[in-house]
């Protein structure tokens, strides 16, 4: 089939066609239109925790399709605000407010654009290997040279980054020493500092909680805020509806300014959400930002399904066990050549090594087209796993084996 995209994305050779029912829940498995199947670990790089197809989200959406899929948003919905009032009970945000968009790219550039009108300051603090989205403001935010450096306006050897109206300090990730630094160079301009409390697309690696503790106080200090990107790690895929909860806790003193989302909220359906305090909130005013499909009574349904499917069906619990489960089947069946286990929950990162480091990515292409395993590579050299959260000892099993048996035997 020819290809009429955009280049943008390299080719993975197969056309995805249907999920394959895998018994109570959502589909684990994907067919493509030659009949193969896979084992999905990637999940539309971890949209769809329940699967997909689940029969109760399915019928969520069809029982929305014929009430009310779209309404300006100079209206409220009945949707649009359950959920609004479901995400204030359970992410660590006081005196929650929610502004809807349609992805976690939108959801950083809300972020970015409510710190700088909240504070009236223009420097954002940012860390090596983050990944923020590929918008022009997130990716400023975004570390990897290749996403960013084409948009760059202008840099000095030493200094900031700055784009359009908004300055970017890239820092070391849990060096609290250099951001300490930073406030002090710039006392009156730092905004915000953003971190993904586990770095996805860099290579699956956890903050410590000292770091992120020592953020929240060190910005509650200087007067700055503190932003969460959950956009992969959010919605239950460490064991909590927070990664911050994870490694934090829930401390009301510790809590954050704002958290971002995206990604699993809508199961499988286009949603964002960008949550902050009310205090912060109300600085953006009428017209400072908007959006026509943001926060939709569908994709809001289809959110209120999927936080309410994970309730009833036990589904952070079992995500939780993910990462403790690989890590003794490794144990159990070591591979010489994984460098590294790291990860939170459903959220896991297979660093390999060659003895030298390489490039993962024709391993992705291995285990695709010699055990139908569908995976992500992410940092370089490290294979990502985004598994359903009801995926368990058999799914990790069977990707254990599979990634056993291509770096056992070479390429041919």
């Amino acid at each position: 089939m020819q290809d009429l995209r955009w280049p943008t994305y390299a080719s993975r050779e197969i056309t995805l066609e249907a999920a394959t029912p895998d018994g109570e829940g959502g589909a684990m498995h994907l067919v493509d239109t030659e009949g193969k199947v896979y084992l999905d670990a990637v999940t539309g790089v971890g949209c769809a925790p329940l699967g997909h197809a689940h029969p109760l989200w399915v019928e969520a959406i069809h029982h929305q399709l014929q009430r009310l899929t779209t309404a300006a948003n100079t209206f409220f919905t009945g949707p649009q605000q359950r959920l609004a009032a479901r995400l204030a009970a359970l992410f660590p945000i006081d005196d929650a407010r929610t502004f809807f968009c349609n992805s976690g790219a939108e959801a950083t550039e809300a972020a970015i654009k409510l710190v700088l009108k909240a504070t009236g300051r223009d420097t954002i603090i940012a860390f090596d290997r983050a990944f923020h989205g590929r918008t022009l403001g997130a990716v400023a935010l975004t570390a990897n040279a290749h996403y960013r450096e084409p948009y760059l306006r202008c840099t000095g050897e030493a200094g900031p980054e700055r784009f359009a109206e908004f300055r970017v300090l890239r820092l070391p990730f849990g060096d609290l020493d250099a951001v300490r630094a930073a406030f002090a160079a710039h006392p009156e301009r730092i905004a915000a500092v953003f971190i993904e409390p586990v770095q996805g697309e860099g290579g699956i690696y956890p903050a410590t909680r000292d770091f992120l503790v020592g953020l929240r106080e060190l910005t509650r200090e200087r007067g700055a805020l503190l932003g969460l990107d959950e956009v992969q790690a959010g919605c239950g895929r460490t064991g909590d509806w927070s990664s911050w909860t994870t490694l934090v806790g829930d401390a009301p003193e510790l809590r954050p300014d704002l958290i971002w989302l995206a990604k699993a909220l809508g199961g499988g359906m286009p949603i964002g959400a960008c949550i902050a305090t009310a205090e912060i909130a109300k600085s953006m005013g009428s017209g400072t930002h908007g959006t026509t499909f943001g926060g939709n009574p569908l994709a809001c349904a289809a959110a209120l399904a999927t936080l309410r499917i994970m309730e009833e069906e036990g589904l952070l619990a079992r995500a939780r066990q993910q990462t403790p489960l690989l890590h003794r089947i490794a144990a159990e069946e070591p591979i010489a050549r994984v460098k590294e286990i790291r990860g939170v929950g459903a959220m896991i990162g297979v660093q390999i090594g060659e003895p030298a480091e390489q490039a993962a990515a024709p391993l992705a292409r291995r285990l695709m087209v010699e055990h139908r395993t569908l995976v992500t590579i992410c940092g370089g050299h490290t294979v990502r796993l985004l598994l359903p959260y009801r995926a368990g000892e058999p799914e990790l099993r069977a990707i254990w084996s599979a990634l056993r048996a291509v770096l056992s035997v070479p390429a041919a």
